[in-house]
Parts: C-alpha cells; sequence; structure tokens
C-alpha cells in the first residue's frame, strides 16, 4: 500500500495570513512509516562449546624485557600458570556483585566484592588494585587498602582523569600485576572498579592482551565469557583497538631489535656504543692519526666569515 501525502496550509510564525510569507519546503502532515530492516542476531558469549573462549599458555613473550614484565617474573611464573579452562556458566544477575576468576592468579569485580571477606581469604587474594577516577580517589570512595589492612594484605590503585589517561595507564598496572605475583606463582590479585564492567575489565582485557598475545575481540570474549556483565562502551572499544596497534608497534621494534642483535652477536646497545664520540676522535687526532682528514676539514672552511650568522644591529 502506497503512503499518501496530505499537504498542510502554512502559516506564518506571526500567525497572520496576511504576513510576507516565502514557503522554502513542503510540509506534509506526515513521513510514510518505513519498513523494519531485519537486523543480524549479535554473536553470543554462550556457546555450546566454551574451549572457544580458554586462555591458554603464550608461546612466548614478544616485548622487551622490563616493559611490561621484569625479568624475575619469568623466572618464578611458567607459562602454564595463565591456561584456564573455560567452563559453563549459569549466569544470575546477583553474580555481578562478586569477583570472577579470569586466569588463575587474577580476579576481576566490582568495589562490593570486597565485603566478602571469607572469599577474599579462600580465594588467597593477596593484591586489591582498584582502578578509580581521581574523584572518586580524593573521596576514598573505591578503596582496598581498609580490608587490605585488615586482611594483612597489599592494595594498590591506578588513578586516571578520563578513559583517555587510562591507556596511558595501562602499562602501569599490568606492570603492578606482574610485579607482585613475581615474587611467587601462589600470588592472586583482584582488580577492581565501581561497577568491575569497564574501567576496571579494561585493564584486565589489556593484560590478556599483553601477556597472551589477544587481540582486542578475542581478549573482550574471553573476560566477557567468564564475567558476562562485563559492558565496554564504543569509546573504550576504539581505545582498547588503539592499544592494540600500539602493541603491534612495540612487537615489531623488539623483533628488529632481536634481529640485529642475533645477526652481529652482540647486544644492539652494546653495537650502537662502538661508535666513535667527538672527543675520541680528537683524542685520535692529538696522537697524530688522521691527521690528513683532519687538514682537508680546516681547508674546506678557511674562506668562511668567522663571524656569527646573526648580530644584533
Amino acid at each position: 500500500m502506497e503512503a499518501t501525502f496530505s499537504k498542510t496550509n502554512e502559516v506564518p510564525m506571526t500567525q497572520n495570513e496576511q504576513s510576507l510569507y516565502i514557503p522554502t519546503h513542503e510540509y506534509t502532515s506526515g513521513a510514510p512509516s518505513q519498513p523494519q530492516v531485519a537486523m543480524a542476531p549479535a554473536m553470543p558469549f554462550y556457546e555450546d562449546d566454551p574451549a572457544r573462549f580458554d586462555a591458554m599458555a603464550p608461546e612466548s613473550h614478544d616485548f622487551e624485557i622490563g616493559e611490561f614484565a621484569s625479568a624475575e617474573f619469568f623466572n618464578s611464573v611458567s607459562m602454564s600458570d595463565f591456561i584456564d579452562r573455560a567452563k559453563p556458566i549459569e549466569w544470575s544477575y546477583e553474580m555481578r556483585r562478586v569477583a570472577q576468576l579470569i586466569l588463575p592468579f587474577l580476579y576481576l569485580g566490582p568495589s562490593s566484592s570486597l565485603k566478602d571477606r571469607d572469599f577474599l581469604r579462600t580465594e588467597s587474594i593477596t593484591l586489591l588494585l582498584a582502578i578509580r577516577s581521581r574523584q572518586s580517589a580524593q573521596a576514598r570512595l573505591v578503596s582496598g587498602e581498609k580490608v587490605a589492612a585488615e586482611l594483612g594484605i597489599e592494595a594498590d590503585a591506578i588513578d586516571v582523569m578520563d578513559n583517555q589517561e587510562l591507556i596511558a595507564a595501562f602499562p602501569r598496572a599490568i606492570r603492578r600485576i606482574n610485579d607482585h605475583i613475581a615474587f611467587s606463582p601462589h600470588r592472586k590479585v583482584l582488580v577492581f572498579c565501581e561497577s568491575g564492567n569497564e574501567r576496571s575489565a579494561s585493564v584486565v582485557i589489556a593484560y590478556l592482551m599483553v601477556m597472551l598475545n589477544l587481540d582486542t575481540v578475542n581478549a573482550l570474549y574471553t573476560v566477557q565469557h567468564r564475567r558476562f556483565c562485563v559492558c565496554i562502551e564504543e569509546p573504550m572499544r576504539i581505545l582498547l583497538a588503539s592499544f592494540e596497534s600500539i602493541l603491534d608497534a612495540k612487537r615489531d621494534v623488539a623483533k628488529a631489535k632481536r634481529m640485529v642483535s642475533s645477526s652481529n652477536g652482540m647486544n644492539p646497545q652494546v653495537q650502537a656504543s662502538k661508535k666513535r664520540s667527538l672527543s675520541q676522535q680528537n683524542e685520535t687526532d692529538d696522537q697524530g692519526q688522521g691527521d690528513t682528514d683532519m687538514d682537508m676539514d680546516t681547508d674546506r672552511f678557511y674562506d668562511r666569515n668567522p663571524s656569527a650568522p646573526f648580530q644584533d644591529r
């Protein structure tokens, strides 16, 4: 059935029909209803085969030692410590108020999960890492210090102004987690924010991207399969995609350095230090070596004006 339009009588804003009024557009009593386009269903996070969301041990660490993890980290933590088999979860609304296991040593949850002292003791949590805004830090709204003091464990916080500042804090948060568990593989970290669904979740996603060599999509799905209420909005997704590009660039730089080091059989820093400095070159000239080159340089500048290129008038 075709939509019909009924043209209405145009009246100026003054409601005076004698006023001069030149219409620029045709006004109608209504627009035809547009047919609804069927949208493709979104891919569900829960599948019959949860193995897709397994957290597997990385084959290698593609970054320079010391950037995200110290050398001691790899001496005490094995790659097998990262393995976590995804399990089917019967998710309920109340589970959003507690923390979930993401990796064998890493938990994600809201600040309300700190109220369950028995959970923290049973899971042997040894570090409470808050990811919070600076306003929350000043008001002490999101903090694990009181609970940590009561349980005799550690507490720390990553304070940021906004999500744009959070992406710059990803390496610091990842290094803080790794420095803590480097002392003992039995240590465990709970990363939390007010809701446990975006700011702290983005840190855990970034951690999986670095330590498990996952891209943004797979890291997000791995975290969301364990904590279904995680909600990463589009601006944060864009920031995580930007972080992925930064990681790709860092991998390329580290790979190039390793190739140079292996081809020359030495550390790139040592190779760079072999280049003679100006003082070393002058010392060589004083000892009577390279006099010919120095004479050629002197002749080149013989006819030049010795005055400064710019003079005050």
